[in-house]
């Protein structure tokens, strides 16, 4: 091959990889101009559905403050492991606590978002409401991977769900049972159907939970009187 026709080849290459480079960067800075107009947006959007969800599992709630806002509340979670019993410690972390107040700013009670790693398919996230008095206002999941028609009836069944609202108990217990609620202890919490180890998991984090709204309330924290 002549010299000529060896550095017809390299220019060629040289060109085409000059090319790619080109269309690599100016790809790559149109995307963060998409980024940049985006993400507020988003950003608000994701705030705002929170924020709903939040006043959903707190009904009569009027503004939701987080931790992040709230220095002492934010001191609270930092200690929360310590808060919680070698039971509950292994498997249960708190993630996020929040104030809740009605329309006056009174202190109504807090949302609590909770983990437990010892699910049937995982790690189950959920969040809750807890009020003054000690009652459970609300029960929602944020991260469930349970078997469908098993455990996953946990998220789907609210009518399982609600075995935890409005009951003022010390913790709660998971009982095979199915009683009926005219002779059931309080706070039993009947399994569900071929799902006890998620049944167990999802009322540890509550408990894990529990434990540490009471600590809040007895710290009198965001003014809890």
């Amino acid at each position: 091959m002549s010299d000529k026709k060896k550095e017809g080849g390299v220019l060629s290459i040289l060109k085409d990889t000059l090319a790619l480079v080109l269309i690599t960067l100016v790809a790559a800075v149109l995307l963060g101009f998409v980024h940049e107009v985006t993400a507020e947006p988003i950003a608000k959007r994701e705030e705002q559905d929170k924020q709903e969800a939040y006043l959903a599992i707190f009904p009569g709630a009027s503004a939701v403050e987080e931790s992040k806002d709230v220095p002492e509340l934010a001191g609270a979670l930092v200690s929360a492991e310590e808060l919680l019993t070698e039971e509950y410690r292994k498997a249960v972390t708190v993630d996020e606590a929040c104030l809740v107040r009605d329309e006056a700013g009174e202190l109504m009670g807090y949302i609590i978002t909770v983990t437990d790693k010892k699910g049937f398919g995982g790690a189950i996230r959920m969040v809750f409401g807890y009020s003054l008095d000690g009652v459970v206002t609300g029960l929602e999941f944020l991260s469930l991977k349970e078997t469908a028609g098993y455990g996953l009836e946990a998220e789907k069944n609210p009518e399982w769900r609600k075995q935890f609202l409005g009951v003022t108990t010390g913790l709660f217990t998971v009982t095979k049972t199915d009683a009926k609620d005219d002779v059931k202890e309080e706070g039993e919490i009947d399994a569900l159907s071929g799902a006890t180890i998620t049944s167990r998991a999802v009322t540890q984090g509550m408990n894990g939970g529990l434990l540490f709204a009471r600590y809040l309330v007895e710290q009198g924290i965001g003014g809890a009187k």
